[in-house]
């Protein structure tokens, strides 16, 4: 081989092992951490996919990771991690993100319920635009602020609970930038939805799961509303009239008395389904024939897209054998 030869080999091997210890090659005693290296934006990114006490713990790897966790454009409490108040408003205390995300509190502590207003108003403070508060086991004691009613960063809220409250706001609503809202298990009079409804110009998303109280639905005055969600069955009956001349997705879980539709002339998708245990065997043959045959006439005429639930396939094929 020529000395040339030589020379160019290890030419080649010096790149070779330069490119090794950059990549983090232990052998050599290099190691270089490729997470840490990333920008603090990216790493809080990832952090706010995860818990926040996860997050937190990810504090001791390094003084590179001590804080990095307290700038997460989100927060996320778990009850599977047992939070207590105590750790919550240490947490609160030591963030120092001025602009928040998503902000979830899932807990079942009863004793935390006095500290739920606090939560929500530094969550507030920071602007937040993701709020899912859900309350577990006494959670129906916990009465919403008159504050929480008046927010504009807020653009996706849901509130999730065990056992049914009352959401029965005594001010007007004013939810400027809420664009998608989910109640599960809230006790919501007539008037009560109409209030919400009336300040939320630009929500374009709706689900009412399990809410009792509510008899008729009147979506007439939500132009934006394009998007409908009503699960319900016969213990926790929902609306048993609906008015929704904007809405283009309508997904519609009953009970056998299904609900009537009025003018849902713009709807271009539909799933239809019916909760029902034994009651159903119970409805006349021809109860069932008109229910079926009034919800489908008002839904086919536009409906590009049905999708129909099997306990909804089970009454069909019961109407028309």
């Amino acid at each position: 081989m020529a000395a040339g030869d030589d020379d160019a080999t290890a030419t080649t091997d010096e790149r070779s092992l330069c490119k090794t210890k950059e990549s983090g090659d232990s052998s050599e005693g290099v190691k270089v951490d490729s997470i840490s290296s990333m920008l603090d934006e990216i790493l809080q990114h990832i952090l706010s996919l995860m818990p926040t006490r996860s997050a937190i713990r990810t504090s001791v790897l390094s003084k590179r990771w001590r804080h990095v966790w307290s700038g997460t454009p989100s927060l996320y409490f778990h009850k599977d991690d047992r939070p207590d108040a105590n750790s919550i408003n240490e947490t609160l205390a030591r963030y120092k993100a001025p602009k928040m995300m998503s902000f979830r509190i899932l807990l079942n502590k009863v004793d935390d319920l006095v500290h739920m207003d606090g939560w929500i108003k530094f969550a507030f403070s920071r602007n937040v635009e993701k709020l899912l508060l859900y309350l577990e086991r006494d959670g129906y004691k916990y009465n919403i602020p008159e504050f929480f009613y008046v927010n504009s960063s807020v653009k996706q809220l849901s509130i999730n609970s065990v056992y049914s409250f009352k959401m029965i706001p005594e001010c007007s609503v004013s939810w400027k930038s809420l664009k998608k809202l989910s109640l599960n298990r809230c006790n919501l009079s007539d008037e009560s939805i109409a209030n919400i409804l009336s300040g939320c110009p630009i929500l374009g998303s709706l689900m009412l799961d399990f809410c009792k109280e509510l008899k008729v639905l009147d979506l007439s005055r939500s132009p934006r509303l394009r998007t409908l969600a009503v699960y319900n069955d016969s213990s926790t009956p929902g609306p048993t009239k609906i008015v929704a001349p904007h809405i283009h997705c309508l997904r519609l879980r009953t009970s056998p008395l299904l609900c009537d539709l009025v003018d849902v002339l713009s709807l271009t998708e539909a799933k239809l389904d019916i909760s029902y245990k034994s009651q159903l065997d119970k409805l006349n043959a021809d109860l069932l024939h008109t229910m079926v045959i009034e919800i489908l006439e008002k839904c086919c005429r536009n409906v590009e897209k049905f999708t129909f639930g099997e306990s909804y396939l089970k009454v069909c094929s019961r109407v028309f054998k």
